[in-house]
């Protein structure tokens, strides 16, 4: 049983011992809030922040979706239909709808506001590990250990297309700004670029020594990132898949990365506890985050581009003023 006060107060009268909670109690109320979105019962493998920067959607390894005040840091819903976990998660544009992959080889459209699944998308032979809508919202792709990828039209649950000729499990997925491209990262460390109208393949790129775990494009659409368990990111041109620039600091596997709203910054997370800032252009460290106690899984940013969002294996999603480099408490009274 835990002892209210230390050892050397055993013995001691009743009052002593009282005295002692009484002043540990009061320590309790006046240490800073914790700034985190805190409740699921499992690691936390995705974070997406709403549209209008109001709502955060979040997945885990505890088979349900949340969906969170971000203002208030507060849970306004749970969702629950998966029976594995739930390894990715996005907004539509319209952010009254959300769609999930999961471990249990489906995706689900969700109402966020009844919180029902909508539709369930089947296909895969394997763990979905990722997912990206489509700009216009009326498709979204999805990356599975199957080694394909599946275009699927969000308005009837169908299979527009299967994208093969990866040779591992892929793990991550991104489509471009204008729709016409997705880029896709494997296990096998390859990367490969997608036409999104027929399905074929555009090119192969080559850098990474391990894993691709995590791939996006840059606002523009010329440039994009990649995180891989080799420890780097990594820029490349999209046009000519030359690699533009490597970033190096993490210091163990990299597992998220997300170009900032203008394209000019990003974020990354890994296996070293920390969430880091870039500057993409010359790929130099800008800030290191510090405060998770285990892998930070997943990483995401509000839309005005002022705050950053951290999540993973301590099952909290933390949030971050990015000018300040602090955390950001929740409002008084929360």
């Amino acid at each position: 049983m835990a002892k209210l006060c230390p050892s050397p107060l055993k013995g001691r009268p009743c009052w002593r011992r009282l005295a002692c909670a009484l002043a540990l109690f009061l320590a309790v109320l006046a240490s800073p809030a914790r700034a985190e979105l805190a409740g699921h019962g499992a690691m936390v493998n995705s974070v997406a922040v709403s549209p209008d920067g109001k709502r955060v959607l979040t997945g885990s390894w505890d088979y349900t979706l949340k969906l969170w005040d971000l203002h208030r840091q507060k849970e306004i819903r749970t969702f629950q239909g998966h029976v594995a976990s739930v390894n990715a998660v996005a907004f539509l544009p319209d952010g009254r709808r959300a769609v999930s992959a999961s471990f249990d080889q489906t995706l689900k459209l969700w109402d966020l506001e009844t919180g029902e699944v909508v539709r369930s998308f089947t296909g895969h032979q394997n763990n979905v590990s990722a997912l990206a809508v489509a700009p216009d919202g009326k498709t979204m792709v999805s990356a599975s250990w199957d080694h394909t990828l599946r275009i699927w039209d969000l308005a009837s649950g169908a299979t527009l297309k299967t994208l093969v000729g990866n040779e591992a499990n892929v793990m991550s997925v991104a489509i471009s700004p204008d729709g016409k491209r997705i880029l896709s990262g494997a296990y096998d460390a390859a990367i490969r670029l997608w036409d999104a109208e027929t399905g074929a393949e555009l090119a192969l790129w080559r850098g990474h020594a391990t894993s691709v775990n995590a791939v996006d494009f840059s606002p523009d659409g010329k440039s994009a990132l990649s995180a891989s368990t080799d420890g780097t990111l990594r820029l490349w041109d999209v046009a000519s898949g030359r690699e533009l620039e490597k970033l190096l600091g993490h210091e163990g596997f990299v597992l998220s990365v997300r170009f900032s709203p203008d394209g000019s910054t990003a974020l990354s997370g890994g296996g070293d506890r920390t969430m880091r800032l870039w500057d993409v252009a010359s790929g130099r460290q800008l800030k290191l985050f510090s405060g998770h106690s285990k892998p930070v899984w997943c990483v995401a940013w509000t839309p005005d581009g002022r705050y950053g969002l951290s999540a993973g294996y301590d099952e909290v999603v933390k949030i971050w003023d990015l000018a300040t480099g602090r955390e950001v408490p929740p409002p008084a009274g929360e």
